[in-house]
């Protein structure tokens, strides 16, 4: 006789758990039990959740395979599609197949299974035991083993001697982290005349039954309120088979007020771009499009009819975007456009949203997906479309392993699905265009603004000139002019400036020292609370008091340097104190829906400035701003990162593009104190030809991506010698490996920051053309050196595809 095995991948981290467990396969489970399906497993001498990730028969099988527990899911929560990409994922990324499966399915769906007392059913307990506390607490708590081991001795012997005996057993339990929400519906079985004549009978003695009879008479089916019609109503229409009653999951995200808004007449060049994507679309095969539209351009009109010619199709589409802020305001418009058909996938929403949403398009309901960076892995089965907006975003690479790039992964998805994958931005990364000098991407071009108004005038600053005028003010003479004409003539102000807080470090005038992170190798930084100064460290969360008593030296000289948002803040409130004013970091938007109600109230006209870091760049819509300025443009030319011009020109380029995007003519203020650095100049002049054709070639004199890609090694422990010593056992693994032939290595080294939260921090560097050429010894090579530091107690991380360096 042959039996059915599955080869389950458990839901824990670690090394030796990267592999896929037989278990025996129980017939009265074998219905329910396919690929992508949840279940617990005993595993050594705990349970454990998984997800089956292959079903086969076999003649013979080992006594010592053990049988699947329980199977959660009655249908697959993952597709066969996710599953290989899953796979695809450990071989890119270096990752393991829990990483893997752990960034593909919302945590909502996490399951716990484990074995709890409870009394013996059918069995007969005296009444001294019922009556005994212990008893009472094993009713009332149902224990597992954990908590039983807390209750002193003799109330463990107890319940010891009870299992002997029969009066408890051990009984698996298995529980969702979230559970899917149901909604009860009510459905009529019978004809409407039937219906009709059954409630004139009912009329008098039950009118209750004959108001729902006759309401079913008409709609057929609604939804089933207790309140007006109580089971006692409901249950003897059942009996009668007159009524049905259907429990559907339904989904927890709460929409929006739905205001219809009919689609605007497309601009000449709107209308080519969009009559280019549809021949992609139709055509056989994936293929790529990079959208390089001005800022104002219209994009998302474009995306639109691109979404609704695949949707006709009986298609899908997914629409990443890069910051969860936009994602409400992008949900407003494809809302009033494309109704319900849409789901919405981010880390925001409430776990229980997440795993309704993620339901809704397994079970086909939504045809569109929006979202953020994990939005790339929604469980669509027929794609048609993927959209990366504002592709040149850093956020689109996780931090966390597995270290995707969402941009892969739509290419990707595409490649499987014979889809088209689309990448749009104002300012597109050289990755991008990389693509379309190689051939491999379509070149899509709208190079003017959809409202026919010219793009924002951009003004450079010199602040050299300003201090040598005598002005030590945060704003030049320049900027406080035009922010106090833009305000008092009712329209609204942008400034944008990348560093939080008050100021970005402290410095002693009479030693030259400043006060560093007891934890870290970092300065801290100056802010304000509670109308007082806080020394904070954004990289362990460590918070001391502020004083002007230097560390050091014992002088009253510790004086804070630099600027921040807040000191933005604190400047306007001291010079306007009448104007309204927002700001917009991480300090502000730590909260659920803080960054969400900022937008809107900004949106809605409730404040005259908004002050922000990179989250106001991300192409967010405010028809009324004319002003923007950009505080301190030096701050990100600065940065120890390959990419730093190019952040700077996207950067600068991107939040100039929120002026005069309606009606107003915009104006953007740069101010510097270099203004002759070419990623200003290009981007005061909207160039981005001539930022690319410098960019691109020191990116290929020094071999920096797209001309190479780069893979990190970080090893990290609180002891420097241990973390040092395993960057340097991945270096001579790897020179001990073919890949050195194909690479560039850059020895170990200590990391940009050498020291976090007491972990010091080595890391080795490669370039490399291809990762095919090196990734199965560079992957072999970290995980010789990982378990090793787990056991040492430390622990390690290879970034593939990385995006920085340290």
């Amino acid at each position: 006789m042959s039996h059915f095995l599955v080869e389950v991948v458990i839901d824990a981290p670690g090394l030796f758990l990267d592999k896929r467990f037989d278990y025996l396969l129980p017939r009265a489970l074998a219905s329910n039990a396919k690929p992508g399906v949840r279940v617990v497993v005993p595993f050594r001498s705990a349970w454990k959740a998984g997800v089956i990730w292959r079903v086969r028969s076999e003649a013979d099988v080992s006594s010592r395979v053990r049988p699947v527990a329980s199977v959660v899911d009655v249908e697959p929560v993952l597709t066969e599609e996710q599953l290989r990409l899953a796979e695809w994922l450990c071989e890119r990324y270096a990752a393991t197949l829990p990483e893997a499966l752990s960034a593909i399915l919302p945590g909502a769906f996490r399951v716990t299974g484990g074995l709890q007392l409870q009394p013996a059913r059918g069995v007969d307990v005296p009444d001294d035991v019922r009556a005994s506390s212990t008893w009472q607490f094993v009713l009332q708590k149902k224990p597992d083993d954990r908590a039983v081991a807390k209750l002193d001795s003799n109330a463990k012997a107890q319940i010891e001697a009870w299992v002997e005996l029969g009066y408890l057993e051990r009984v698996l339990h298995v529980s969702e982290q979230v559970q899917a929400r149901l909604q009860s519906f009510l459905s009529a079985t019978k004809a409407p005349a039937e219906l009709l004549q059954a409630a004139a009978a009912r009329e008098t003695r039950a009118p209750r039954q004959a108001a729902l009879l006759r309401q079913l008479a008409v709609s057929g089916e609604l939804t089933w309120a207790r309140k007006e019609y109580p089971r006692t109503t409901v249950q003897p229409l059942v009996e009668a088979g007159l009524v049905r009653v259907d429990e559907r999951p339904v989904s927890r995200f709460i929409w929006p007020d739905r205001e219809e808004r009919p689609a605007p007449a497309l601009t000449v060049h709107q209308a080519r771009a969009t009559a280019r994507l549809a021949q992609l679309i139709q055509a056989p095969g994936a293929h790529m499009a990079v959208v390089h539209g001005v800022t104002g351009s219209g994009k998302t009109e474009v995306y639109m009819r691109a979404i609704d010619e695949v949707v006709r199709q009986g298609r899908q589409a997914v629409l990443l975007v890069p910051e969860i802020a936009l994602t409400p305001q992008m949900v407003g418009r494809f809302y009033s456009r494309f109704g319900d058909r849409i789901a919405v996938l981010h880390s925001a929403l409430a776990q229980g949203e997440r795993r309704d949403e993620w339901a809704r398009i397994l079970r086909g309901d939504a045809s569109i997906v929006i979202g953020a960076r994990s939005a790339v892995f929604a469980p669509v089965r027929n794609l048609g479309l993927v959209i990366v907006d504002e592709e040149h975003e850093p956020s689109y690479k996780q931090e966390d392993a597995p270290h995707y790039d969402a941009r892969e992964i739509a290419v990707r998805r595409a490649e499987t699905a014979g889809a088209l994958v689309v990448f749009g931005s104002a300012t597109p990364s050289l990755w991008a265009i990389r693509q379309v000098e190689d051939g491999r991407a379509t070149l899509v071009s709208l190079p003017q603004r959809a409202n026919g108004k010219p793009l924002p005038k951009v003004e450079i600053v010199d602040m050299r000139e300003e201090l040598r005028t005598g002005n030590k003010s945060l704003f030049s003479e320049r900027l406080q002019q035009e922010l106090e004409a833009t305000v008092r003539s009712g329209l609204q102000a942008i400034l944008f400036l990348n560093r939080r807080g008050y100021a970005s470090s402290t410095l002693c005038r009479a030693c030259g020292e400043g006060v560093q992170c007891p934890h870290c190798d970092i300065h801290l930084t100056v802010h304000r609370a509670d109308g007082g100064m806080r020394l904070v460290c954004h990289y362990c969360g460590y918070e001391q008091s502020y004083s002007d008593c230097c560390p050091a030296c014992g002088e009253r000289a510790l004086r804070a340097f630099g600027i921040g948002t807040e000191q933005i803040e604190s400047a306007i409130a001291t010079l306007w104190p009448d104007f309204r004013v927002l700001r917009m970091d991480v300090d502000t938007t730590r909260k659920k829906g803080a960054m969400q109600q900022i937008v809107a109230d900004f949106e809605a006209g409730r404040a005259d400035v908004l002050i922000g870091t990179q989250m106001i760049a991300k192409g967010l819509d405010f028809p009324r701003v004319r002003l923007v300025g950009v505080v301190a443009a030096d701050t990100m030319l600065t940065l120890p990162d390959y990419r730093a011009h190019e952040r700077t020109f996207q950067l600068l380029t991107q939040v100039a593009g929120r002026a005069g995007r309606a009606d107003t003519d915009g104006v953007t203020l740069i101010q510097t104190y270099r203004p002759e650095h070419f990623a200003i100049q290009a981007a005061a002049a909207h160039d981005f030809v001539t930022f690319y054709r410098e960019e691109r070639n020191q990116r290929a004199f020094f071999t920096y991506p797209p001309f190479c890609e780069l893979a990190v090694f970080l090893a990290s422990h609180p002891a420097e010698h241990v973390a040092r010593g395993a960057a340097m056992r991945f270096e001579r693994e790897l020179r001990r490996s073919g890949a050195i032939d194909y690479m560039t290595l850059l020895p170990a080294s200590p990391s940009g920051i050498r020291r976090i939260d007491n972990l010091y921090r080595y890391q080795v560097v490669l370039k490399y053309g291809r990762w095919e050429d090196v990734g199965q010894d560079v992957t072999q090579s970290y995980r010789v050196v990982k378990e090793r530091m787990n056991r040492l107690g430390g622990s390690c991380r290879l970034d593939v595809n990385a995006q920085r360096i340290g």
